[in-house]
């Protein structure tokens, strides 16, 4: 049991027991009560974290591991974070600065003109002073010459804004000019570029015309030696056209020739198949003539 848990809170405290079902052994007595595990609430003179309950236990308000609810310091941690809140004005405070404001440039304002370190009833003393009439003309004056200055300083005023003006155009006009200035460049880049491509194109113009040249004599060449072949292609033709004249003639002479040499064959063998059938019948009757003797005599009938 806990001494310091048990004297602050009311009721005793039972601590968890272990995963195997006995607590942990306390070997001294607690003689440091005010330090404490911050995981699980525990002196730490009892245990050391390695033996402490929460080293596996889960905690139900930041969601971790490590240690038990009752010991998290998540919500006391984010509460730390918090940035202060910012301090609005009231409108009195608002309302008052406003004025302070608006004082500070009418003076800002009224320090241009002269007199203007003096006060009310020193200017009136003064003016009360002054009876001359020469010295209400001299002031009079100053008083044109003021105003003169004041134009002045006004059209001073206008044309330094209109120098400004100038001089940013100035700034823009440089600029545009680089920017002419490097597409000058670029474009005398390009024209080097298509000054070189020109002459090339001038060189390949040249050996293309000298190319057409040789090709118009190889091509007059070759029409001459066509004309050439042309021709005795025609001399061999009629050379061939005689020839296979005379060929045909001496066919036609030869078929003829042919011709006669049949008919002489088929009158000779006519003349021989005569001459056969003219031995056979003298050699038939000479046959029957010698049978008839030897039977009985006389000659055959003719």
């Amino acid at each position: 049991m806990d001494t310091f848990r048990s004297n602050n809170m009311e009721g005793t405290w039972n601590y968890q027991p272990c995963r195997n079902g006995h607590p942990f052994p306390i070997t001294k007595e607690d003689t440091c009560l005010d330090f404490l595990c911050k995981y699980c609430g525990k002196t730490l003179n009892v245990f050391t974290y390695h033996r402490c309950y929460a080293v596996n236990a889960y905690c139900y308000k930041c969601r971790h591991h490590g240690h038990f609810a009752r010991m998290c310091s998540f919500h006391v941690k984010s509460c730390e974070n918090q940035k202060p809140k910012k301090k609005s004005k009231s409108k009195s405070k608002i309302q008052r600065d406003s004025d302070r404001m608006r004082t500070f440039i009418e003076k800002k304002q009224m320090s241009q003109f002269p007199f203007q370190g003096l006060e009310d009833q020193e200017i009136a003393s003064f003016t009360c002073s002054i009876q001359d009439e020469s010295t209400k003309q001299h002031i009079n004056k100053l008083k044109v010459t003021n105003r003169n200055f004041i134009k002045e300083i006004a059209a001073l005023k206008s044309e330094h804004s209109k120098l400004d003006t100038v001089v940013k155009d100035n700034v823009i006009l440089r600029n545009n000019l680089d920017k002419v200035n490097l597409e000058r460049l670029e474009h005398g880049r390009i024209i080097q570029k298509i000054e070189h491509e020109l002459a090339e194109h001038a060189s390949r113009t040249e050996n293309f015309e000298k190319e057409i040249v040789r090709l118009k004599e190889e091509n007059l060449n070759l029409t001459n030696a066509r004309q050439r072949l042309t021709m005795e292609f025609k001399n061999t033709d009629m050379h061939y056209n005689r020839i296979l004249n005379d060929m045909e003639g001496e066919i036609q002479r030869l078929r003829e020739e042919n011709v006669n040499s049949r008919h002489e064959i088929q009158h000779l063998d006519i003349k021989h198949s005569n001459r056969g059938v003219r031995s056979t019948l003298a050699i038939c009757s000479r046959g029957n003539s010698q049978q008839h003797h030897r039977r009985g005599g006389g000659y055959p009938r003719r």
